[in-house]
């Protein structure tokens, strides 16, 4: 296997995907996934209702690294008309639109995957997009909604029909949210029979992908060792990875949110390694940058003077 290429519109794209994940991959984290060789980077998912109303936590979770090229926004809701409005304002280079967010506060406004039901409506939210924009537009979907009732090819009809240029398929149903298996047989069928990259979501460990698959988009692998996305099968060092992540988000955010933001990701870098959890009990405690880079230290020192 070797790492992907493939185009989104003008876009060349080579490697691994870095999937969206609410509460994890703001600018900081996505950055990091490109310095480790990921060829797309998105970000978590924005309102479109909360672009039209000037939200500016949306703007917020908007913002893009020079690094991020192309780059892309995810936005998610259900009225053409709102996407058609925000469509032009999005500073990125690819739009990308959530129709697989299983949550019940997202679909129960009819959000993310309740499009599954409704393949008409997703065909005319990505038609909206595109007669307000030049931009390329991608669907990332599952499975379908409901359990054992497939609506994946359904969609990806109408929302290529429609103009998207490529799609991302998470090889379970709404109804499973992040349980059970991924199933990809019925993503490769529509693969072998689509004119668009259909992109492979679901269970991956590997940016490494085969045919009739375009490339694989890693979630919450990359949370354990965001370096799988240089292809390379031997884990990082996580007190290099911990630090330059560290760097990063006292770049892009302050004291609070940084220290806020290590504690949740620590748990996955660490998870299994000699010391891990004095570590993350240190930095739990901690209530600044200083801190937790003492921890660090002291936890790399003793690891490694042993």
């Amino acid at each position: 296997m070797t790492l992907p290429v493939f185009k989104i519109g003008e876009y060349e794209i080579r490697g691994g995907i870095l999937a969206p994940m609410a509460g994890y991959t703001d600018i900081a984290f996505r950055s990091l996934c490109r310095e480790f060789g990921a060829g797309l980077t998105v970000t978590e998912m924005v309102s479109v209702r909360g672009l039209v109303h000037g939200n500016v936590t949306t703007k917020t979770l908007m913002r893009v690294a020079e690094a991020e090229s192309p780059s892309c926004v995810q936005i998610f809701g259900n009225d053409p008309d709102d996407f058609a409005r925000v469509a032009p304002l999005i500073n990125c280079d690819i739009i990308d639109i959530n129709m697989g967010c299983p949550m019940p506060k997202i679909t129960g406004n009819g959000d993310g995957a309740a499009l599954m039901k409704d393949p008409e409506l997703a065909g005319k939210i990505v038609a909206a997009i595109k007669n307000a924009t030049d931009k390329p537009v991608t669907v990332k979907m599952r499975l379908g909604y409901r359990m054992g009732e497939p609506t994946a090819a359904e969609l990806v009809d109408s929302v290529v029909r429609a103009g998207a240029a490529a799609v991302a398929i998470h090889g379970r149903f709404a109804e499973q949210r992040y349980s059970g298996k991924s199933d990809t047989a019925e993503i490769k069928r529509i693969a072998e029979n689509s004119s668009v990259p259909i992109i492979l979501n679901g269970d991956l460990e590997s940016v490494c992908i085969e045919p009739p698959f375009s490339a694989a988009m890693i979630g919450r692998a990359a949370l354990h060792d965001p370096a799988l996305f240089s292809g390379d099968t031997v884990r990082s060092d996580p007190f290099d990875t911990a630090e330059r992540h560290l760097d990063l988000l006292s770049k892009y955010f302050d004291e609070r949110y940084t220290v806020f933001q290590v504690r949740k990701f620590f748990v996955h870098y660490f998870k299994g390694v000699r010391g891990g959890k004095a570590l993350r009990d240190a930095v739990n405690s901690a209530t600044n940058v200083r801190q937790v880079r003492n921890a660090l230290d002291i936890a790399r020192a003793a690891m490694y003077n042993n």
